[in-house]
Formats: structure tokens, sequence, C-alpha cells
């Protein structure tokens, strides 16, 4: 800003601040904001309209006053003030879009939702604000500091987390899952969850979490498993191309399909009558910091395949799960023939996957005392089939190592 325009914001300001010619009143809250018709209509379509469409000396807004004179103070001169909360700062853009007021976006209040001005007593608040949902980038950010204190919060203010909307309880939950390493960690998240979603079994918990939104992209990052000769770093995509099919499967092509909480090994090879089939082979935890997740890695997986021109991949998508230093194998069966394959032939494939840690953590905690869970859960009957196979295959193979 040169010398010009600094004098110009000042005498702005001081128009403001000391109330000078003011020529409508605001009323907020049975408090009053002096201003001036040509900056609100300047800066407010809203404003505009109500000001030329009558003699309006004075305008009722049915919003905090706080919030009212802090966008009066915006449109005068720009700059936020200091003492918003997070809350405060959400009300600001709402009134903002109410009055059309363009120059007020998500940027200018970013930094009222983010820490310190964040914290664990007003970030509930803040994710029950009606207004979040329009602003994906600020809603994740809340969610993610409400995950990174979430153990805390369970032990100081449970009943505030039990606000957490329940669309938003997988995006905290995804957050909070990283920091979940002990079993008494576990069953609290776990009995947390029971008390939030007003379920009674854990089983049930477990399928429900199915259902929960836990933020699969579009198309998935995929990377070769290993690097092709003389390439000088791991080649990552949003495609997986498999040129001249029939050929590049004497080398069994793979790659790496990368989640936030872990790298999954998948292959091409042949299954039951020389079908093309889609191999799950391991599970990697991306990081070394330990987490109870890691000993049952859970995502839902959702391929297009496209061969010749077409999609040709229409079922619907497949959860896979692996339960730790156990080799169980899954694959997805394609609709492509060996029998069929010609030596130009290829495949496009993409992948849409989200990891489900939820999932994951309750396994977890199934599996670190599946004496007492046979008794407290009906698991024969009421755990999914998959899930099932891998905590059963998980104890048996912990019981032979034991012994």
């Amino acid at each position: 800003m040169n010398k010009s325009d600094t004098k110009v914001k000042n005498g702005f300001m001081a128009l403001f601040e000391k109330q000078h010619l003011c020529d409508v009143t605001i009323q907020a809250q049975g408090k009053e904001i002096k201003a001036h018709k040509v900056i609100l209509a300047s800066q407010s379509d809203w404003f505009s309209e109500q000001l030329v469409s009558g003699n309006h000396d004075t305008i009722q807004l049915d919003h905090k006053y706080k919030v009212v004179r802090c966008m009066v103070r915006f449109m005068y001169f720009g700059g936020l003030e200091a003492d918003l909360t997070p809350e405060e700062a959400l009300d600001l853009l709402m009134l903002a879009e109410e009055l059309h007021v363009k120059a007020l976006d998500e940027e200018d209040v970013a930094p009222h939702l983010k820490e310190p001005c964040l914290t664990k007593q007003n970030s509930i608040a803040a994710l029950k604000h009606d207004t979040l949902s329009k602003y994906p980038l600020v809603l994740e950010e809340i969610c993610q500091f409400v995950g990174r204190h979430f153990m805390e919060m369970l032990t100081t203010t449970e009943s505030q987390l039990l606000e957490i909307p329940r669309h938003l309880l997988a995006c905290v939950l995804r957050a909070a899952c990283h920091f979940v390493s002990t079993d008494a960690d576990a069953e609290k998240v776990v009995r947390f969850c029971l008390q939030h979603t007003q379920l009674d079994s854990a089983c049930d918990l477990l399928r429900q979490t199915k259902q929960w939104q836990w933020g699969g992209q579009e198309v998935t990052n995929m990377r070769e498993v290993e690097p092709r000769e003389g390439a000088s770093h791991v080649e990552v995509t949003r495609e997986w191309r498999v040129e001249n099919v029939r050929a590049a499967m004497d080398v069994s092509p793979g790659r790496i399909v990368e989640g936030q909480f872990f790298d999954w090994c998948v292959r091409l090879d042949y299954g039951a009558e020389g079908r093309l089939r889609i191999v799950y082979e391991s599970a990697t935890p991306r990081g070394d910091a330990p987490r109870g997740i890691n000993r049952f890695p859970a995502a839902m997986f959702a391929w297009n395949v496209v061969y010749r021109g077409e999609d040709v991949f229409k079922e619907k998508p497949v959860f896979i799960c692996f339960p730790e230093n156990v080799s169980l194998h899954w694959s997805t069966t394609l609709p492509v023939s060996d029998a069929d394959l010609t030596d130009n032939d290829d495949l496009r494939i993409m992948v849409s996957m989200a990891e489900n840690p939820m999932l994951s953590l309750i396994l977890y905690h199934f599996s670190s005392n599946i004496g007492a869970v046979v008794q407290t859960e009906d698991i024969l009957n009421r755990l999914p089939h998959i899930e099932y196979r891998c905590l059963s295959s998980y104890s048996l193979v912990q019981t032979h190592l034991q012994t």
C-alpha cells in the first residue's frame, strides 16, 4: 500500500471511529452503529438496494452486535479485529453472504479459524456452525484440530464431543485415529462412538462405519512398485496404464495405491479360467508412529477399468482388510479373459479408495482381548465375513506364536 492509499484508508477510519457526518444507523442486539450510506452501498449490494429503495435512516440486523460492527468496520478499510472467536468468524462469513459483501471471504477470516484462536473450548461450537459446510477447507482444518486433541478432550470435555454433528464424526475420527495406540485408548474411542451413535453393539458400529464418508478421492494416486530400469524416481500417476497386456503379464506389473494411512500393493495376474484379476497383496503403514489401526488396515476400493475403449468393470466397490503379519490375499476379478487378448490390447485402470480407520480400530479393540469380546459381542453372527476372517486368522497366528 502506497502513502496515498494509507492516507485514504486513515481518512475512512477517522470517519468511522469518530462518527463524523454519519447519515444512517444500524441496530443489532439493541445497540447502535453509526455509518455512512455511501460506504455501505459501495461495499454491499444488499445495503445498496435497501438505501436506494427508500429513505432509510435506521436499519435493523438480527445478528450479534460484535459481528455486525466488525462487518461495518471492514467495509470502511478492510481488516478484522483480532479478538474474533472462530464462531464469530463464521458468523461474519454468514453475514457477508447475507449482505452480499463480496470483498470479505474465507481467506479474510482464516486466521481466526486456526490455532491459537481455535481452542479445545471453542472448537466444537465452530463445528456446529450452520455455515461451516460451505467452506470445506475451513471445515477440514477444524476437524483436524479436534482430531489432534480428541483423546485429551475425551477425558476432560466428553460431553462437548458428543455434540459433534453426526456427518462430521468420520472427519474428526480420521484425524484422531493417528493418535490411538493403546488398548485403553481404543476402548475409550469405541465406547464414545457407541454413545454418540446410540448403538448397543460394536459389531453394529463396525457395520455402520462402512456408510460414513471417509473422504476417498475421485482418483487415487498410484505409483510403481519398483522404479523402471534407468528411472531416477518412482513415477506417480492418477492412472495405471498397462500397454500390451499379454506381454506385460509375464512380468506381473504392480502398483502402490497411496492412502492417508497405508500404501496398498496391488498386482495383475490370471485367476480362474484365465480371467485377469487385481490381487491385493499387502498394506504397509505410512510413517513410523505406532497406531492401533495398523493391526487391521481396511479400505473400500472402487475400480474403473477401460478395455478396448469401454469401462468394463461394473461391480460395486469392494472392501479389503488385512490382519497384521498374516498372509491373506484378496482379489477382484475383471471381465477380461486371456483367450480374448491380442498383442495390441491395453488396460487403463483407475481407482477411488477410501480407508476406514475406525473399522480398523474396532478390530484392534476386539483383538486386544478376544476372550472378553466373545462373551460380550456376538461376533459369530454379527461380524461380517471378511472382518471375521481377519480377526480369527490374526488370533490363530498370535496363539501359534505364543505356544
